[in-house]
């Protein structure tokens, strides 16, 4: 409990928080088990706060505010994964850690990752995102795709370098997988 702010730990209104010790839980869940409902959870919470979003303002807007979402929150984590994890970051195999990590966090499997020249290209013929896109037949996930692999790199390497990225090929429009071009690029002072 040292890492919790004392506003949060001494107001009585949050003791319910801090009230079960480990053993006092009959659940006994694994890491695997918590890590399967928190990737359900994120793919879900995207899903529901997108269908709100565009059931009040349109889906025009909604996209607009998932690809502003999703840049914001890829940033974060390469930031966390550089602070935590990979504090001095190489390319390509630090990015490709990362994206190892996302891909947990996000339960994107059957993934196949070539690299040639210093370009990555991402095959996927498995992702939970995918799937909800396609099963609420709304749209496809190419846009959010291609900021959240440059807000990763960003937040991972820092604002100076970027990447390009190309979403090739799409599960939503019948192709064998998503397929996903990353090469670096390096921003010049001016």
């Amino acid at each position: 409990m040292t890492n919790i702010p004392h506003f949060v730990k001494d107001n009585p209104e949050f003791s319910y928080l801090f009230r079960f010790h480990k053993e006092e839980t009959k659940m006994n869940l694994s890491t695997e088990q918590l890590l399967e409902i928190a990737q359900y959870s994120l793919v879900r919470i995207d899903g529901a706060w997108f269908l709100a979003l565009a059931g009040k303002l349109g889906k025009e807007t909604a996209w607009e505010m998932d690809v502003e979402a999703w840049k914001q929150f890829s940033y974060l984590l390469g930031k966390k994964i550089r602070k935590d994890i990979i504090p001095n970051p190489v390319w390509p195999e630090s990015f490709l850690d990362a994206l190892a990590i996302l891909s947990k966090i996000m339960k994107i499997e059957g993934r196949k990752v070539f690299v040639e020249s210093g370009t990555i290209t991402v095959q996927v013929t498995d992702c939970e995102n995918q799937k909800a896109i396609a099963k609420a037949g709304i749209a496809d996930c190419g846009i959010a795709t291609v900021h959240t692999h440059h807000g990763l790199m960003r937040g991972l390497f820092g604002k100076e370098m970027d990447v390009s990225v190309k979403h090739t090929k799409n599960l939503n429009q019948g192709d064998d997988c998503c397929e996903v071009v990353i090469s670096r690029q390096t921003h010049q002072s001016k």
